[in-house]
């Protein structure tokens, strides 16, 4: 089995879900005034269309700079292997503020989108724009943590069974509507891997086929390796 050309998400799919993921973004802008921090650590939320949404303390420096220099703005988020961030730029605007908290809402006006890494990938705009998050981006840290702690042995005989019998461990990287993505070390060196779903890309946990399901959602009592699922036979 090839694991190279098996479907996965695109990578304005990656993008919308890195953003949709991120709990706090590193805010810069091309040239800032001296007097001001180069970047500043923001929360952000993600809005319907994919515009990064920074929540700014009202009055704080990150408030007042984007105020008074809303224009060349760069949202930066972790991305996952093998790119180190996703990055958008554009213009700021004030779009909403809550006082009671505090809180001044500014969204980002798109222009760019890019992941930067060893080999940067620039994506187009109206992509972008017309992507949407993982279905599964929610529940999949959970997962990828429950399935190394207590099915690590399923996943090796998986991948072993799968085109590479030379695996001895294996390393759940990622979860997706289209499968399962691996880190897999053996003798000859490190790789990466694909388990696709069998029916193809599902729009949620409960479209998986019960047998992987059950290995994904069970609630295992032992970290030892014993468990109540079943592998994750892909």
């Amino acid at each position: 089995m090839d694991f190279e050309v098996l479907p996965g998400p695109s990578l304005p799919e990656l993008a919308r879900t890195a953003l949709a993921r991120a709990a706090a973004a590193t805010v810069s802008h091309a040239s800032p005034p001296s007097s001001l921090p180069a970047a500043i650590q923001v929360p952000v939320r993600a809005s319907r269309d994919g515009s990064p949404v920074l929540l700014a303390h009202a009055g704080s420096v990150l408030d007042r700079r984007l105020a008074a220099f809303p224009e060349a703005v760069t949202v930066s988020v972790p991305a996952g292997v093998p790119y180190s961030a996703l990055r958008l730029a554009g213009g700021a605007r004030p779009a909403a503020r809550d006082r009671t908290a505090g809180i001044t809402a500014h969204a980002l006006a798109v222009r760019s989108v890019e992941f930067a890494g060893a080999i940067p990938a620039r994506i187009p705009l109206a992509q972008y724009r017309a992507a949407a998050p993982d279905p599964l981006w929610r529940e999949a840290p959970g997962v990828l943590t429950h399935l190394q702690h207590r099915h690590m042995t399923e996943l090796i005989d998986c991948v072993r069974a799968h085109g590479m019998p030379q695996a001895d461990w294996v390393i759940p990287r990622g979860l997706d509507r289209y499968g399962l993505q691996l880190l897999v070390l053996a003798p000859s060196g490190v790789a990466m891997a694909r388990l696709s779903f069998p029916d193809g890309p599902v729009t949620s946990l409960r479209d998986v086929p019960a047998s992987i399901r059950t290995a994904l959602t069970c609630r295992c009592q032992s970290a030892t390796g014993h468990h109540n699922g079943h592998a994750p036979s892909a």
